[in-house]
């Protein structure tokens, strides 16, 4: 089994918390999880691609063991966060992978400092339609806590509606980091909807794959998304990827990023 690591990297305002594998030797590989999540949802894309790149995965801040923003929740702060932590890293160079509202981080990180990534891969990237950036951070609204733990339930329910077929262990982890994550859940989404992604995806000079699962919530802005982008790559992943896609479908999803990043000039600026 790939040996996963644990540490901290301390940075101005509080410390950020993440998970390692693979060889230094290797390019490093920046992986951006989703809202409720933590990093713990790439352990198994991190054991298929452990012995192809240097694997970094953050809990973004605010999620899992990472310190919260000193400031306002916004994708900006996000971003200026997870680049100290690279700056901490001494990670020059790297190629950044963001998984829905880690789509959204990995982008407004290249915009901040593009000099940095040599290119991007964006699940179910987050060009939102009017609609979405309305009713978004209404689905993560918080359940008041009771004595009879109703609101556990409620939260439960919420996170299995997001794939009916995720196996119990995976909504127990996504239920519990949800609730551990308190007002973030929802204010991350806020966040979410005030970013400009647009003007963003425009900006990128990298390339950039953009996809989605078909069962994907999001899956309607990848060709949008990829009429934005000045590099922009598709593929495709096997039939029922959604949501939980990273751990569902982590031999094929690994296999695509693979292929992708494999096959871009990464050593240029």
């Amino acid at each position: 089994m790939t040996a996963v690591s644990r540490s901290y990297a301390w940075v101005e305002g509080g410390q950020i918390h993440y998970r390692v594998a693979g060889n230094t030797d290797r390019m490093p590989l920046v992986l951006l999880h989703q809202t409720p999540s933590t990093s713990a949802m790439y352990l198994p894309l991190m054991a298929e691609l452990a012995s192809d790149f240097y694997l970094l995965a953050p809990d973004t801040p605010g999620f899992g063991n990472s310190d919260r923003l000193p400031g306002e929740c916004t994708i900006a702060g996000f971003s200026r966060q997870l680049l100290a932590f690279l700056q901490a890293l001494k990670i020059e160079r790297c190629l950044l992978f963001g998984h829905h509202t880690g789509a959204a981080i990995a982008v407004q990180m290249a915009s901040d400092e593009p000099q940095r990534f040599a290119a991007l891969a964006l699940s179910g990237p987050t060009l939102l339609s009017e609609r979405q950036r309305q009713t978004l951070p209404d689905t993560a609204s918080p359940y008041a806590r009771d004595d009879s733990g109703t609101h556990l339930q409620k939260m439960w329910q919420r996170i299995r509606a997001k794939d009916t077929n995720a196996p119990a262990a995976l909504i127990e982890r996504e239920t519990l980091s949800a609730i551990e994550c308190g007002d973030y859940y929802q204010a991350s989404y806020r966040a979410v909807c005030a970013q400009d992604y647009q003007a963003q995806l425009r900006a990128l000079n990298c390339p950039v794959l953009a996809f989605a699962g078909d069962n994907d919530s999001l899956a309607a802005a990848v060709t949008p998304t990829l009429e934005l982008l000045r590099d922009g790559h598709t593929d495709k992943l096997p039939p029922g990827a959604g949501t939980y896609a990273c751990e569902s479908h982590a031999p094929a999803l690994a296999e695509l990023l693979r292929e992708f990043f494999n096959r871009v000039p990464i050593n240029e600026d």
